[in-house]
């Protein structure tokens, strides 16, 4: 089941790549801290399997006891040594996956972090309580992790995230089953800094950042400021460091349209100058789609396997399996937005396709 969700390999981490520096895309720090959460998780689990003791003694004649750790030992204690300050201080509204919040009552746990810092340097004494502490950590993710209550609170959120899943992948495929040929347009839409930042009210600043959301929804669909939307999908996300900010995927009549880099920069533009009053601002995904390794964005046929695979599995992935990791609190109302189903035409006209699009099969929590 993790390799379902665990998607961002060496090339994948590209599509969190949403910012240009000098003409080249970069990994913000809060993109970053969501591979920080990805390699949590795996941490855990790899603690969750693991067997006997990760942290022993050995005794010098001249140093005395010194601490000797396993490979994995080490890697947990580089992680809690790091602790969560920054997490909590980036996303401050969120609820994290079930194995990093083990991790953080993991890192409450521990009373003297600066003991992580020079393990190393440790013997005799103080070198013995290190070994209990870690031996005791984790004893407490084995127990944690194997419990009844975890078990049930990661089948919810599993649940809840292949839920959304499935949800946009079936979307998706419906839109290819009406129309052959689309343009796909993404684009990531943001504020000024400073403007609805959130850090002094938060939810007084959610209903502001809905309402810019609702107004370009609206107008989309009335074709302002490009004509021709065929569907849409949604995500509202919230870092303290760049604040409130959608990532926009958009799905365009390929028959009509051709120039997605171009309908890009009208939406940003329009985005910034109209709906936000100047106080907006946009990157263009589409402008820097030649640098990303699996290209799911611009012009795409419904044959086009291999295209469709990135759209879903790196493009339209983001909208959906980063809430596997950290997501908005349920306090902040939905952060996921998408367009209604396509409904099939009952009689299709002219020559047929020479092959179907492969439907989805539904991933599930299991």
């Amino acid at each position: 089941m993790i390799g379902e969700v665990d998607w961002i390999d060496n090339g994948g981490a590209l599509d969190l790549m949403v910012e240009e520096v000098e003409g080249l895309p970069v990994l913000r720090v809060e993109e970053s801290l969501v591979l920080e959460l990805r390699s949590i998780e795996k941490l855990m689990c790899e603690l969750a399997g693991s067997k006997g003791f990760l942290f022993s003694s050995c005794t010098h004649k001249r140093d005395g006891v010194k601490v000797k750790v396993e490979r994995l030992g080490r890697y947990f204690v580089d992680k809690l040594k790091r602790g969560k300050g920054m997490f909590e201080r980036c996303f401050p509204s969120h609820e994290v996956n079930p194995y990093v919040e083990v991790f953080f009552k993991c890192v409450d746990r521990v009373d003297d972090l600066h003991l992580l810092r020079v393990w190393r340097t440790l013997r005799s004494v103080t070198a013995e309580a290190f070994l209990g502490i870690m031996n005791d950590l984790v004893e407490f993710v084995r127990l944690e992790l194997s419990s009844d209550d975890f078990k049930a609170v990661l089948k919810r959120f599993r649940k809840a995230s292949f839920k959304r899943i499935n949800s946009l992948e079936g979307y998706i495929d419906a839109l290819f089953a009406r129309h052959s040929r689309m343009l796909v347009v993404r684009v990531d839409l943001s504020y000024q800094s400073g403007f609805v930042s959130g850090r002094e009210d938060f939810y007084g600043d959610v209903k502001k950042v809905k309402a810019h959301w609702a107004k370009i929804q609206k107008d989309l669909h009335k074709g302002i400021p490009v004509d021709g939307l065929l569907g849409f999908a949604c995500k509202l996300e919230y870092g303290q460091l760049k604040g409130f900010h959608f990532h926009l995927l958009l799905f365009y009549n390929g028959s009509n349209h051709r120039q997605d880099g171009v309908l890009a920069r009208m939406i940003g533009e329009y985005w910034r100058d109209s709906i936000t009053a100047g106080a907006g601002r946009y990157f263009n995904c589409n402008a820097v789609k030649d640098k990303y390794r699996y290209l799911g964005i611009g012009m795409i046929s419904f044959n086009q396997s291999d295209r469709i695979s990135a759209l879903k599995n790196r493009v339209a992935s983001y909208l959906t399996k980063v809430d596997y990791w950290i997501r908005l609190s349920p306090e902040s109302g939905r952060s996921f937005f998408r367009g209604n189903m396509p409904k099939l035409k009952s009689v299709k006209r002219g020559r047929p396709r020479a092959c179907e699009l492969p439907q989805a099969v539904p991933r599930t929590a299991a």
